[in-house]
């Protein structure tokens, strides 16, 4: 392998533990910090498709080995029985089972369904019901297994600032809101209609997937018993999950929606993924659907993926992680009015709320 491509993808390392894993996750930080470093798990890495040179990639599967009863010291850390040097640790598990995790590498991509963004979703919910009404009609784009869709099933806990959704709730997400007057509201809105958009949707009715689901949370953030009950959720009531692309078919969604609803499309960490030229073509996508009916777009996506709120600073995150932008787009006859709602932090721990 090539110097300059260790180099780069090793900065992509020191990048993802320093801005994305911060104080918030030490473990993950840890291990990063040790990656950036290891000429022989870049190269490893580097073996792979690109699509998974994304550090979450390897992170998760690994952990998938972890939750599939891998016999390491490394499933003892990241249970918090034990404080050894999670860096090397998670070296050696990469180079002696390197067979296995270059084949899930190959076949397995990001899964972004963490449930605590159900925490971010309810107030922007909110906020587009008391701007458009009620009931509404719910598009995720970038589903995965769409647990999110079900935000208005699980308890949201803002602290002092109440809690939104039924107290009886299985699942349960706590949130704090640093800053602003966030509508915090005991129910959300009616969601009478909702879909989940993915190029590949996960079912869960096999273990394999809830596995990967469950190997994309970070191990020492203490969100894996929450996920689990969320799956167990979707078992009961499996959601609605269309296969297809962001861009070319989330108009057809949108206007198959039940006449009767606000039309609300939800993306949530995921048009990063889209080149710049497919975001704005998302974007007009909405627009020419807007020509037909309203439409409302709730978007937390890192700072600068939105065009429409290009140029904006986000505040400094206690924990030094990156913190994201709450968008909300709204679209009529083709014209699009977009509103700061405020910063979050990526799964959901804190909503700095501005509108």
């Amino acid at each position: 392998m090539s110097e300059s491509r260790r180099r780069e993808l090793g900065a992509i390392w020191t990048y993802f533990g320093e801005h994305e894993c911060g104080d918030y996750s030490p473990l993950y930080r840890r291990i990063s910090q040790t990656v950036a470093m290891t000429d022989a798990v870049l190269d490893l890495i580097l073996e792979a498709p690109p699509t998974s040179h994304q550090p979450n990639v390897l992170l998760a599967a690994v952990h998938s080995l972890v939750l599939d009863g891998l016999d390491h010291p490394l499933a003892a850390v990241y249970s918090g029985d034990s404080d050894a040097d999670v860096g090397p640790l998670f070296v050696d598990v990469c180079l002696s089972r390197r067979v296995e995790i270059l084949a899930l590498l190959a076949t397995r991509h990001t899964n972004n369904n963490e449930v605590g963004r159900s925490a971010v979703i309810g107030p922007a919910l909110t906020a587009v019901a008391q701007r458009w009404g009620a009931p509404l009609g719910l598009v995720d784009v970038g589903s995965s297994a769409g647990l999110n869709l079900f935000c208005d099933r699980y308890l949201l806990d803002y602290g002092t600032y109440g809690t939104t959704g039924p107290d009886d709730a299985a699942v349960r997400v706590q949130s704090e809101i640093v800053s602003g007057d966030a509508p915090i509201a005991a129910r959300l809105p009616e969601i009478r209609a909702r879909v989940g958009l993915d190029r590949d949707p996960m079912d869960l009715t096999g273990e394999h997937n809830a596995r990967w689901l469950l190997a994309c949370i970070w191990p020492d953030t203490g969100r894996l018993a929450r996920a689990r009950e969320a799956i167990a959720e979707a078992r009961r009531t499996p959601p609605d999950l269309v296969q297809g692309d962001a861009v070319d078919d989330v108009t057809a969604i949108l206007l198959g929606l039940p006449t009767e609803v606000t039309a609300v499309v939800v993306t949530t960490w995921v048009l990063a993924y889209l080149s710049r030229t497919r975001r704005a073509e998302f974007h007009e996508m909405l627009a020419v659907a807007s020509r037909t009916r309203p439409i409302a777009w709730v978007s937390a996506e890192g700072i600068g993926v939105v065009d429409t709120f290009s140029g904006i600073t986000p505040p400094i995150d206690a924990n030094r992680t990156d913190a994201s932008l709450l968008g909300l787009v709204s679209f009529v006859d083709g014209q699009a009015t977009p509103e700061l709602l405020g910063f979050v932090q990526p799964h959901g721990a804190w909503i700095d709320w501005r509108a």
